[in-house]
């Protein structure tokens, strides 16, 4: 039987007036911990387009500059005034970086999401867009705005990052940057056997941040496996207020996988850079005369 597949982003919550840009985040956190904010903003490059690629930039953490600034810390262990604190300084200031950038930052993130006011249905009116509450629904934001706006049953969305109105869920956020399994943290050294080990245990925990950041699509799409194995019937596909970006573009990969790409058409809402869009979707396979494009409010 034919199906209609909504896969819905951040910019559906932002045309419904939900104020859940990233932008909107970055106050927050700088408001609510100006001390983590004070850290994001020091060894990441935060210009004007930081928060707008927020998930995407956090595999660009400066961990070089990390390890320079704690490096102040290397006490030789030949010095007058030795203490065995010493042994731990590096390790620590290294380790207070990285748990604010990745555990204390994404519990903030959490702490925000569910903190989102979510306006009632009747003060959307002039906003409404076409949206049928029997079709099943891919939802890449964490709020209840399909529930509560649309009337759609939670049955029929999965929130696949995590739903903010469940209280244990954990709330997905990360970079597609994958890193190597299990790095040497030796190998900046020249003489493995020479090296301090002070300086390898920071360097496990910046590779830390980086495998503790990373966004796990693949495990993620494995456990949700009877979701998309259950939309092979889909003809009609429209995505709304999500720009297909890399870091999703394995779950795109995962639905084009289990349809026939050559029956579904799709609408797909645009914002900005359609060109690019285009570009995306094409890269993925799609087939351009099977997608229609419009702006969320033409649709």
């Amino acid at each position: 039987m034919a199906k209609t597949l909504y896969i819905i982003g951040n910019g559906f919550d932002l045309h419904h007036g939900i104020p859940s840009s990233y932008k909107a985040f970055g106050e927050y956190l700088r408001n609510r911990d100006p001390r983590t904010y004070e850290v994001v903003a020091k060894y990441f490059a935060m210009d004007a387009q930081f928060w707008a690629e927020f998930e995407d930039r956090l595999a660009s953490f400066d961990s070089d500059s990390l390890i320079e600034d704690a490096s102040g810390f290397l006490v030789s262990y030949g010095a007058e005034d030795w203490s065995d604190a010493y042994h731990h300084d590096y390790q620590y200031e290294i380790e207070q970086a990285v748990e604010a950038i990745s555990t204390t930052l994404r519990l903030r993130f959490a702490e925000w999401i569910r903190q989102l006011p979510i306006p009632a249905a009747a003060d959307i009116v002039e906003r409404r867009v076409p949206v049928d509450p029997s079709a099943v629904f891919l939802n890449f934001n964490y709020t209840p705005s399909l529930q509560r706006l649309y009337g759609v049953p939670d049955v029929n969305v999965l929130h696949i990052h995590g739903a903010a109105a469940n209280p244990t869920d954990t709330l997905i956020l990360g970079h597609g940057w994958e890193p190597e399994p299990n790095p040497d943290p030796y190998r900046f050294e020249r003489d493995p056997e020479d090296a301090d080990i002070r300086v390898i245990e920071g360097q496990r925990l910046v590779d830390d941040y980086f495998k503790d950041t990373f966004k796990p699509t693949s495990k993620v799409i494995e456990n949700n496996a009877s979701f998309f194995t259950g939309i092979s019937g889909v003809d009609r596909i429209f995505v709304m207020g999500h720009s297909v970006s890399d870091v999703d573009h394995p779950y795109f990969h995962e639905v084009i996988a289990n349809i026939d790409v050559n029956r579904a058409r799709w609408k797909i809402s645009y914002y900005g850079d359609l060109d690019g869009l285009r570009g995306r979707m094409e890269a993925l396979g799609v087939p351009p005369h099977m997608v229609e494009y419009a702006l969320l409010s033409e649709f």
